[in-house]
């Protein structure tokens, strides 16, 4: 071994910490609402795909310093369609739980430009002979549970492991004589 490979190992065990840094401190920012799931997943990535410090310090520029949210209580929230349809998209916030209801009718959720408040969310989405569509970006963590009957339920995503400090999006679907997908943006 001489001394190149030596700096050279000197240098990739640099960018990793690094690396690792910054996967945090987007992670941190994602969970707190400082960045929308799609801006994670496309900050995410960016800094698994970097080589040298200064791409990495690229992908975690102009992240808020402080976020406004942080001393507030999580929030919960209702979305109901019935007889009828609903859509959530843009830039809104996810809170630590979100109930979905879609009785003859169906609920569209994407979370995108979903600001998350806490690092785990549960979704709990009841669906009776209607649809629900819950788009995710695909570095995020999600997991699927739930009981259905008539029905069904899936996580159609591209397989591959989640981001590292991905925020987790528990779904806990409930369906009578109707579905719920989880899919890519």
């Amino acid at each position: 071994m001489n001394d190149t490979d030596a700096d050279q190992g000197h240098v990739t065990q640099a960018v990793e910490s690094e690396r690792e840094r910054a996967s945090k401190q987007i992670a941190r920012a994602a969970t707190s609402g400082g960045l929308t799931l799609g801006e994670y997943d496309e900050r995410a990535g960016a800094i698994q795909r970097a080589a040298t410090r200064d791409e990495i310090d690229a992908a975690v520029q102009g992240l808020p310093e402080g976020i406004a949210g942080e001393s507030a209580a999580p929030h919960s929230g209702r979305i109901v369609a019935v007889f009828g349809g609903t859509r959530q998209r843009g830039r809104w916030r996810l809170g630590k739980r979100l109930r979905v209801l879609a009785a003859l009718g169906g609920t569209r959720l994407d979370l995108s430009a979903a600001e998350v408040e806490v690092p785990e969310s549960i979704i709990t989405t009841v669906v009776i002979m209607g649809g629900a569509l819950i788009l995710v970006p695909p570095g995020v963590s999600v997991e699927l549970s739930g009981l259905s009957l008539f029905g069904g339920k899936a996580d159609r995503r591209a397989g591959g492991p989640p981001l590292p400090g991905s925020p987790l999006v528990r779904v806990r679907a409930f369906t009578l004589f109707g579905g719920l997908a989880v899919r890519e943006p």
